[in-house]
């Protein structure tokens, strides 16, 4: 009798293996045009957002016309597209937690077109900041008077006006499964009577620049002990839409940067403790601040997008952790009700949120399971745009929060 040896060619699997193979001469073609593969820890050093992955990252395309651009987009979508047939997961935006130790995906990941495309300008608080160090605002290259300049800094800009779609701005090393987060439950809920959201200002005095201002003078200080145009405002109006909506919420008015910048997060860190040796179940802390960005050239950023006809600052959510050596165990309960707030708000709002800002920096987000910074707008915006983003933002808050009683 005749034997006869079995050949199974797996079709699907030699399709992959041709893929990734492209993929990696795709990783190393890059290397050849010097473009720079950097960790999601670098500082921003550019003065632009990114319009797309490709059109912001190399030259000779960034100066293509509308239609360059958009052949551009569909090479970086089948590009993504084949990495995650590749992969059988997304790598894009850091969303997996294994794809740090594979060195393709972190190459991918980690590189410079990813970094662009997760690009939403930093938020000011200083690297540090909450060890009492940094200054309190970006410093203009020399005096004088300087634009203030219009930027739509949300996660629109990057992702489209996708509901389904989050932009996380990672600057540490750890990983984010959204989808995971998303899914999971809260460790709190909002029954009861007792108040569980603080409100309160670490950097209360930052204020904003005057209403239909178009320049600014750098010998004009940031910030004001005024309550009627500085952080206190923006809190008494989230408080006020928060009650109007049935949330029991405190607000703290003290101004924590006074006498010193310095000592602004152990001031608020033992003001959150009082209130929650005061109230035990308190769950939430919401430190509402404004950003700040001087672009090289002199001129201020100003991040707004227009809602309803009407102009009005964008807000983004920074949440701490203990990549900088804190004692910060649990920031990922941060993480998860800031990306289910951020889901919620941008269903309605496309435009209104910037990408969620991850830092190294605890930014006293140990006190609570829903601790975590609100930046309002930045110092180019002006006090009205400000409070109506605020006030957007809180209304679709206290819905979710709604949900949990």
């Amino acid at each position: 009798m005749r034997r006869y040896r079995a050949v199974v060619i797996d079709g699907k699997k030699l399709l992959r293996r041709a893929v990734a193979l492209a993929t990696l001469a795709t990783v190393a073609a890059l290397g050849i045009l010097n473009i720079n593969i950097a960790s999601p820890e670098v500082s921003v050093d550019t003065g632009k957002l990114a319009e797309s992955v490709i059109a912001e990252s190399l030259p000779i395309m960034g100066a293509m016309s509308d239609m360059g651009r958009q052949a551009a987009q569909r090479t970086a979508d089948a590009l993504e597209k084949a990495i995650s047939f590749v992969l059988t997961f997304d790598p894009q935006d850091m969303r997996t937690s294994i794809f740090s130790e594979i060195p393709l995906v972190k190459a991918v990941s980690f590189g410079y077109l990813a970094r662009e495309a997760n690009l939403a300008i930093a938020a000011y608080n200083p690297q540090n900041a909450d060890k009492g160090e940094g200054e309190a605002e970006p410093k203009s290259n020399a005096e004088g008077k300087y634009p203030i300049t219009e930027v739509d800094s949300g996660q629109a800009k990057v992702l489209g006006k996708s509901k389904n779609k989050i932009l996380i701005r990672n600057e540490t090393n750890f990983g984010i499964n959204i989808d995971e987060m998303l899914n999971a439950p809260l460790t709190f809920d909002m029954k009861g009577s007792s108040p569980k959201v603080l409100i309160l200002h670490t950097h209360a005095t930052e204020c904003y620049s005057p209403e239909g201002a178009t320049l600014y003078s750098t010998d004009k200080s940031d910030r004001s002990e005024n309550t009627s145009e500085n952080m206190i405002a923006i809190g008494e109006a989230v408080k006020k839409v928060f009650e109007e909506k049935g949330i029991a919420v405190i607000h703290d008015t003290t101004l924590h940067d006074l006498p010193s910048f310095n000592g602004s997060y152990e001031n608020s860190r033992k003001t959150v403790e009082r209130y929650k040796a005061k109230y035990p179940d308190l769950s939430i802390v919401l430190d509402l601040h404004r950003d700040a960005y001087i672009y090289d050239d002199g001129s201020k950023a100003k991040f707004v997008t227009e809602i309803d006809g009407k102009k009005t600052a964008q807000l983004m959510f920074v949440v701490g952790t203990n990549g900088g050596g804190l004692d910060h165990p649990n920031w990922r309960e941060n993480m998860k009700l800031a990306l289910k707030l951020q889901s919620s708000i941008s269903k309605k709002y496309p435009t209104l949120m910037r990408g969620v800002n991850l830092r190294k920096e605890r930014f006293n987000g140990h006190t609570t399971p829903g601790s975590m910074i609100i930046e309002v707008g930045s110092s180019g915006n002006t006090l009205n745009e400000a409070i109506r983003g605020a006030k957007l933002g809180a209304a679709e808050i206290a819905d979710f929060l709604n949900k949990l009683k």
